[in-house]
C-alpha cells in the first residue's frame, strides 16, 4: 500500500484529518514558526509608550472629549480584552472619564454579536462599565451623512463615530483579499459605515485587475485611507499581529497610516510562506476564517495565488453558519463575470457587496477550476455557485490529480492548512 501523509483540518467543529498519498504532496504551505511575546501586556504598553508618527494617546486626548473606541468583532481574534484596559487607562491619564467613552464594535457587514461573544471579546468588566454599541450597516437611523467624498464614495458613518471628538481603533493586521491587509483605517471603512457607503466601496473591488492579497498599497487600501483621512474619522490606532496560533507576536500604535505600514512588516514576517512556484492542485483550508461562506472566501485568494493556470483549487471550509447574512452570494459566484459587469453598468443590483465578490471569484473560475468541500455549505449551494461539490477532501484531490498526465502527478499537490491568513511568497520574489 502506498505511503500516506496525514494532516489535520484546523478549525473544524469536530477534529478531523485527511490522508493523501505521500507521492502526491508537493508542499505543506505554512509560515515559518515565530516566537510569541513573553508578556503581551508589556508589549502593548511599550507600543503605546512609543507611538509611530503620533504623540502618545494621553497627549492627544483632552478632558471632556467624546471618545469613540472602535473594536473589531468576533470574526477577528484580536485580544481586545487584553488591550482595551491599557487604552482606557491612557485616556484616564488625560482626564477622559468612563461616561465620555463609547466602545463601538465594527461589524462591517457581519452579523450582530451575542452576549457571550461580546463578553469573550471585550471582557465582562469593560461591558459592565462602558457603553457598547454594535455598528449595524443596515440601520439607516444610526448613520450620519457626512457628504460626498472626493473619491465619489458617499460618507454614511455610525453616529457614535461621526459625533466623537477623538477616534481610536483597536484591531489586528493579517493579509486581506481586497485591501491588501486588514487593520488600520479599514476599521472605519467598511467597519462602521452604512450600507450605501459599504456598497459603493466594495463595488470598486469588482474592478481590481488581479489578486492584491498582501499588497500594502492595494488601490482599495489607498481608497479607504483617503476616505478616513478626508472625514477625520481616525486619530490613533492600536494594531496587534498574532501568530497563526493566535498568540501576540507584535504591536504597533500611533498614526493610522504610518503605524499600520510598520505593522504590515510584522505581519509579513508572521504570515509569509515561501513556495517555489504555483502547483497544479491546491487544497486551501480556509481556517481560521470559515465561520460562513463570506468569511470562507478569504481562503480562496490565498489558494488562487498558489494554483497554476488551468489547475484545480480545492476550497475547503466548515462554514457552520452557511450563507447566513449573504443569501445572494452563491448566485453571484455562479454568474458569468461579463454578465455581472454589465449589471454594474446598467443596474439594478440587489446586493452590490455580494455581487462584487462574486465577480472577482468568477474571474478566478476563468483561470482555475474551483471545487468545494464543506459540511456547512451543501451540494445545492455549490450548484448555485456553479462549482463541483465533494463531501470530503480525499476524492476531490484524487480526481484532480488523476486528471493530470501520469508523469505530472508526483508532488503536484500543495496543501494550505490556514489559507485564511497565509501570504504566499514565491522564492523568485524573495530573491529579487
Amino acid at each position: 500500500m502506498e505511503k500516506q501523509t496525514r494532516f489535520d483540518l484546523p478549525g473544524d467543529p469536530t477534529p478531523r484529518f485527511v490522508r493523501l498519498p505521500s507521492s502526491w504532496l508537493g508542499q505543506l504551505i505554512q509560515p515559518d514558526s515565530v516566537s510569541s511575546a513573553i508578556d503581551p501586556r508589556a508589549l502593548v504598553a511599550r507600543a503605546l509608550d512609543h507611538p509611530i508618527g503620533s504623540p502618545r494617546l494621553e497627549e492627544i486626548a483632552k478632558p471632556g472629549q467624546k471618545v469613540a473606541l472602535v473594536v473589531d468583532d468576533m470574526t477577528r481574534h484580536t485580544p481586545a480584552r487584553l488591550a482595551l484596559p491599557l487604552l482606557i487607562e491612557r485616556l484616564g491619564w488625560a482626564g477622559v472619564t468612563a461616561r465620555d467613552i463609547c466602545i463601538v464594535v465594527a461589524l462591517g457587514t457581519h452579523r450582530m454579536m451575542n452576549e457571550a461573544e461580546l463578553v469573550n471579546k471585550l471582557g465582562r468588566e469593560v461591558i459592565g462599565r462602558y457603553r457598547i454599541v454594535q455598528s449595524n450597516w443596515a440601520a439607516e437611523d444610526e448613520m450620519v451623512y457626512l457628504g460626498q467624498s472626493e473619491n465619489g464614495i458617499p460618507a454614511w458613518v455610525n453616529q457614535e463615530v461621526a459625533g466623537a471628538d477623538l477616534h481610536i481603533a483597536l484591531g489586528m493586521i493579517t493579509p486581506h483579499m481586497d485591501a491588501g491587509f486588514s487593520g488600520g483605517a479599514k476599521m472605519i471603512l467598511p467597519g462602521v459605515c452604512g450600507k450605501q457607503t459599504v456598497d459603493a466601496f466594495h463595488i470598486r473591488s469588482a474592478y481590481e485587475p488581479g489578486n492584491v492579497l498582501g499588497d500594502p498599497l492595494a488601490s482599495l487600501r489607498l481608497t479607504l485611507e483617503q476616505f478616513v483621512q478626508e472625514h477625520r474619522l481616525l486619530d490613533f490606532i492600536l494594531d496587534l499581529v498574532l501568530t497563526p496560533a493566535e498568540e501576540v507576536y507584535g504591536c504597533v500604535a500611533g498614526h493610522p497610516v504610518d503605524a499600520h505600514r510598520q505593522g504590515v512588516r510584522l505581519a509579513q514576517q508572521v504570515y509569509g510562506a515561501s513556495t517555489p512556484e504555483p502547483y497544479p492542485v491546491t487544497v486551501a483550508i480556509c481556517a481560521p476564517y470559515q465561520q460562513d461562506l463570506w468569511q470562507s472566501c478569504k481562503g480562496l485568494w490565498c489558494g488562487d495565488l498558489l494554483t497554476a493556470d488551468g489547475g484545480t483549487l480545492i476550497w475547503v471550509t466548515s462554514a457552520p453558519e452557511g450563507t447566513l447574512n449573504y443569501p445572494h452570494l452563491p448566485d453571484y459566484i455562479g454568474s458569468p463575470p461579463d454578465k455581472l459587469r454589465r449589471q454594474f453598468e446598467t443596474g439594478p443590483i440587489i446586493d452590490p457587496l455580494s455581487a462584487a465578490t462574486g465577480l472577482m471569484i468568477g474571474r478566478m473560475k476563468q483561470r482555475v477550476r474551483i471545487v468545494l468541500v464543506s459540511e456547512g455549505l451543501k451540494p445545492e449551494d455549490a450548484a448555485r455557485m456553479d462549482l463541483p461539490y465533494y463531501p470530503s477532501v480525499e476524492p476531490a484531490v484524487a480526481d484532480a490529480v488523476n486528471y493530470l498526465p501520469p508523469a505530472e502527478r508526483a508532488r503536484s499537490v500543495a496543501v494550505i492548512p490556514q489559507a485564511g491568513i497565509v501570504l504566499p511568497i514565491f522564492e523568485v520574489d524573495r530573491i529579487c
